[in-house]
């Protein structure tokens, strides 16, 4: 006769532990994002179509970003009041911004005038930078700055208290694609560009996870990134007709800054350009290489 089996007790309760032993990790959406800020953690924010895009190419013409969620600009008083507020630009929505006016598309942002401060906002990344507000470094990644970021997060876990480098694959909203539909689902896109990070943190000599490192391999084949230009997202934006910003968020290690919240400012929400030194000048990669606020 068999002996009866307990009823499953709470993970919590015996301790157990999802984030792994191991410099870096991957995990998804705002709720790993704030799990890894709450232990933390220097955090990598990857929404590859089109935030993390956008934002890449934004530093690389001296933007200074203010990241916020649509709901933390609706409590501000709606984009104006809230630019005013910010002392900033509103990007315009994507459908809807005038030419020459920035907005969430990397190609309007390539084509504006450099050197704007912009609130910028995503119905993910946004939400994700949100979630992780807490953490000990924020950084945006992206296919087109993946081995800067790389290095620029390795350099934060070695001058901050944090004992991990985690990496956000976002995800994007089912409403997209089905709009009766709600929360999240993975893609493709998010979870390559995560990919790329972590392969070049595991050139650099930092252990992964199975999740880092599953990614990582997924990244390192070549049939991986290839379909990468059909997957859902891309073909949503074709079909949108923002194909420029498929081309421009596929593109690898294109820009050679990477955003990175600016240390010590009050909203934590700035993002600023950080340059990372050729890998032969890390001697000259100090502190003064993150802007702090005034």
């Amino acid at each position: 006769m068999h002996e009866p089996v307990d009823a499953p007790t709470d993970a919590a309760a015996v301790g157990f532990e999802p984030w792994p032993d191991s410099s870096v990790h991957v995990t998804w959406g705002p709720t790993g994002a704030a799990l890894a800020a709450e232990r933390g953690d220097v955090v990598v924010v990857v929404d590859v179509m089109s935030f993390s895009t956008a934002l890449s190419i934004a530093v690389a013409r001296d933007f200074t970003c203010l990241v916020y969620t649509d709901a933390e600009i609706e409590q501000l008083g709606g984009p104006a009041l809230a630019a005013i507020r910010l002392g900033a630009r509103p990007l315009g929505a994507r459908a809807k911004a005038a030419p020459g006016q920035p907005s969430l598309s990397p190609a309007s942002v390539l084509a504006a005038d450099p050197g704007q401060r912009v609130v910028i906002s995503s119905l993910n990344g946004a939400s994700v930078v949100a979630a992780a507000a807490g953490a000990s470094a924020l950084l945006i990644g992206s296919l087109r700055n993946a081995t800067p970021c790389a290095r620029a997060a390795a350099h934060l876990l070695g001058t901050t208290r944090a004992g991990r480098i985690t990496v956000v694959a976002c995800g994007e909203q089912w409403s997209s694609v089905a709009p009766d539909a709600s929360g999240i689902r993975p893609c493709a896109e998010d979870w390559l560009g995560a990919g790329a990070v972590c392969a070049v943190l595991a050139e650099l000599g930092y252990s992964l996870s199975a999740e880092a490192r599953l990614a990582a391999a997924t990244w390192s084949t070549e049939l991986g990134f290839g379909d990468l230009s059909d997957c859902v997202s891309a073909r949503e934006l074709r079909s949108a007709g923002y194909g420029a910003d498929v081309e421009l968020a596929l593109q690898v290690d294109t820009d050679e800054k990477v955003p990175v919240r600016m240390a010590g400012e009050q909203t934590g929400r700035v993002f600023v350009g950080v340059a990372c030194p050729a890998e032969d000048d890390d001697e000259d990669y100090d502190e003064g290489r993150f802007p702090r606020s005034a």
